[in-house]
């Protein structure tokens, strides 16, 4: 069958298993495209089962922790338990996981749900194993394929703006662009995760670094950044959007905003201020501008932003801030949000100067975040 059709990966039929004295191939049949990117659904059937019974299905991947520098490529696994149909199937995308790694039904589940195995140094690979167990005994297992980074992508730096970078979409005609707010990316990671995906869903991306924290004597990777993440100019995006607008390939109507965490505020304080922006995702914001902080910075002092050289009305954090961000360095768990809502508490006359106005903002709006989220 040809590679560009959908088509099924039949595992282990040298395998077969009698159930109730009929003896049947147990398949994984995995319907996809040629090349299937990290975070797209893949389609996963596992047939040729006895119906109605528990089945176990496993995962395993060798994947580089981009978040710990240094760190080994680790083996992630996931398990879950499903229950066959009266046709002797599963399918993820409409079976329920009863156990395991994650609950319900997801067809992704098995993916995101993967937990480091083991701390077994090992080199990083796309290919994904699937095994199914039925009382502990393999009966059907399979691998395939995901990949990371689309074919002819590739990463320009951009002279007008230090530590900046543009990944135009490789395909012919004008892309919508997605900017990626963060600080100086020295891991790559961005580079390497976030804007490959993007890139094979067709758009250009735009990563734009606007801070560099430094705390004591060390050397910032890119000189020209604020090393403080005090007063950060909102209004600097204009530039990238002008410069945007001179590449060929990218489409100035679309254009949209993603930040996380600090950066998250960003975008939001961004949106409210550019008609330009037509959609903007805030994962794990505030609703308020806080306090500027960095190496240096007197508690309560400061703005994090400003906005046509303006510092932007804050809230102040409680003095509970040195003692949480000290834990940090000393290996601990922090919860900043304690002198985030003591701060707010303490300030509650400056809350409605320093909030975000969202309801003003024109195009799409997504914010998301974690249920118990400390930061």
């Amino acid at each position: 069958m040809h590679k560009s059709t959908a088509y099924s990966v039949l595992a282990c039929l040298m395998t077969s298993i009698a159930f109730g004295g009929a003896a049947e191939a147990q398949d994984f049949e995995i319907d996809t495209h040629t090349i299937r990117y990290a975070g797209d659904p893949i389609e996963i059937v596992l047939s040729g089962l006895a119906p109605e019974s528990e089945v176990e299905i496993r995962a395993r991947r060798a994947i580089k922790n981009h978040y710990a520098p240094g760190a080994p490529t680790q083996i992630y696994a996931s398990s879950a338990r499903f229950v066959t149909d009266e046709n002797g199937r599963i399918d993820l995308s409409t079976s329920a996981a009863i156990d395991g790694s994650y609950l319900g039904v997801d067809p992704n589940g098995l993916f995101w749900s993967m937990r480091a195995e083991s701390d077994d140094t090992t080199e990083a690979t796309p290919r994904i194993d699937l095994e199914a167990l039925v009382d502990g005994e393999t009966v059907a297992s399979t691998s395939f394929d995901v990949t990371q980074t689309p074919e002819d992508y590739h990463v320009m730096e951009v002279p007008s703006h230090p530590g900046s970078y543009f990944a135009p979409n490789p395909n012919p005609g004008d892309h919508p662009v997605i900017i990626i707010v963060g600080g100086a990316d020295k891991l790559g990671i961005n580079r390497e995760t976030t804007m490959p995906q993007l890139v094979a869903k067709g758009y250009s991306v735009f990563y734009f670094a606007n801070y560099e924290i430094i705390y004591g004597p060390s050397e910032p990777s890119v000189k020209e950044l604020p090393t403080q993440y005090v007063d950060i100019p909102i209004d600097d995006l204009q530039g990238v959007y002008d410069w945007l607008s001179e590449q060929p390939g990218v489409d100035e109507d679309q254009i949209g905003l993603y930040g996380f965490s600090r950066n998250s505020a960003f975008v939001l304080l961004s949106a409210t201020r550019f008609d330009w922006v037509d959609a903007v995702a805030a994962i794990a914001p505030s609703d308020v501008v806080w306090e500027g902080w960095g190496d240096g910075v007197k508690l309560g002092t400061t703005s994090s932003y400003s906005w046509l050289g303006e510092p932007l009305a804050y809230v102040p954090y409680s003095d509970n801030w040195y003692r949480e961000t000290a834990k940090f360095g000393r290996g601990e768990r922090g919860r900043l949000r304690t002198p985030m809502d003591e701060g707010r508490w303490e300030n509650i006359g400056r809350v409605a100067a320093a909030r975000i106005p969202v309801e003003t903002i024109t195009g799409a709006v997504l914010v998301a975040g974690g249920e118990q989220d400390d930061l």
